[in-house]
């Protein structure tokens, strides 16, 4: 009997060690869950409000509207609006368009703590001079977002 309570005392701590792993364990794990959980949420949020910058813009302060857009890019994004923009300043001012848009919806495809794909679908009313009423149409984009300091930002913005 003294033995069994040897033994009994010696696998106490093999016990009690392995719990202590399982633990630690399961806690990083949870740990990591929430971490993507809150990227996943964060870079939803922020491919939302990028896809909606993009497409909305307002002739009277075009410059601001494109400034906002890359402030929220980086990489050849960045270089390709700013091209871009450049490329359609002068003809937006001139016919005075203005453009709204409104997500329908918007999902992630992949996330990781600091990138992630997004898919946004917009709704989008163009008014100018020749439709003073306005148009409408509906498209979807394809975003690469990378977290930057705190921030997601845009690296990629592909038309769907």
């Amino acid at each position: 009997m003294n033995r069994a309570l040897t033994a009994a005392a010696a696998g106490a701590p093999v016990v009690t060690t392995a719990r202590a792993a399982l633990a630690a364990g399961g806690a990083r794990h949870l740990s990591q869950q929430a971490e993507l959980a809150q990227a996943r949420n964060e870079a939803l949020s922020a491919g939302r409000q990028i896809a909606v910058d993009i497409a909305s813009y307002d002739y009277r302060h075009i410059d601001a509207d494109f400034t906002r857009v890359s402030n929220e890019a980086t990489g050849k994004f960045l270089t390709d609006f700013s091209t871009q923009s450049a490329g359609v300043r002068d003809a937006i001012v001139s016919v005075k368009a203005v453009s709204t848009a409104q997500v329908a919806s918007a999902g992630t495809v992949n996330v990781s703590p600091h990138s992630a794909q997004v898919i946004v679908a917009l709704n989008r009313t163009v008014t100018n001079a020749q439709a003073p009423k306005g148009t409408n149409s509906a498209f979807g984009v394809q975003m690469f977002l990378v977290e930057r300091g705190g921030r997601w930002l845009a690296s990629a913005v592909n038309p769907l």
